[in-house]
């Protein structure tokens, strides 16, 4: 699986505006065409961050759900202009891939911590960092529901850019409401995130 780790900011008080438009139009229809968004999520801290994942089996398809969508799709055409109306930035965006089973979500109201270790060289020891996180997360009362690792390949859809000479980690947890804790480990950055109702992971 390859997934587009999605990072938005939004016009002041148009998040809201954005992720209803997503979740009942624009992700209905590349759910259609093949592609799965396990998780949706309004950033608690910043009021106009918006991070979602989309996944597509693999490169080829990413590329032909993208043009489906975006360059051939009358939906996208029809609703782009205003969409794009409510969001500041859209290119804050990673290119990765899970390196871990995706865990069972929870079953009633959680927080989703995101935790992130990324740098400008590939990781020297993948499996001890990771084992560390997931341990501290653990120990701070967290779940983990997946690890994923930055894909070094190629946009293979250039209209929308991502990130690139960026490497490392990012793990998503599970936390009981109110029971989120930042991570006191060096160069990990922790961010706080409520699921919406139909993120998977949650």
């Amino acid at each position: 699986m390859i997934i587009d780790l999605r990072d938005y900011t939004t016009t002041p008080g148009k998040r809201d505006l954005l992720i209803e438009r997503c979740e009942t139009v624009l992700f209905q229809e590349q759910k259609r065409l093949g592609a799965t968004f396990p998780g949706i999520f309004r950033d608690i801290e910043n009021p106009d961050r918006f991070v979602w994942l989309r996944g597509m089996k693999d490169l080829a398809e990413r590329k032909q759900i993208l043009t489906d969508f975006y360059t051939n799709g009358e939906m996208w055409k029809a609703n782009r202009q205003e969409v794009n109306s409510w969001i500041v930035d859209s290119d804050n965006v990673l290119l990765v891939r899970p390196i871990s089973d995706w865990s069972s979500p929870a079953t009633g109201e959680s927080v989703v911590g995101m935790y992130s270790l990324l740098g400008r060289e590939p990781l020297s020891d993948t499996e001890r960092l990771q084992n560390e996180v997931e341990e501290a997360i653990i120990e701070v009362g967290g779940r983990v529901l997946v690890t994923l690792s930055t894909d070094p390949s190629e946009n293979n859809y250039p209209r929308h850019p991502i990130r690139t000479g960026e490497f490392g980690l990012i793990w998503f947890a599970t936390f009981e409401p109110n029971h989120y804790k930042f991570l006191d480990l060096d160069l990990v950055e922790s961010r706080q995130l409520l699921p919406t109702t139909q993120s998977r992971m949650r």
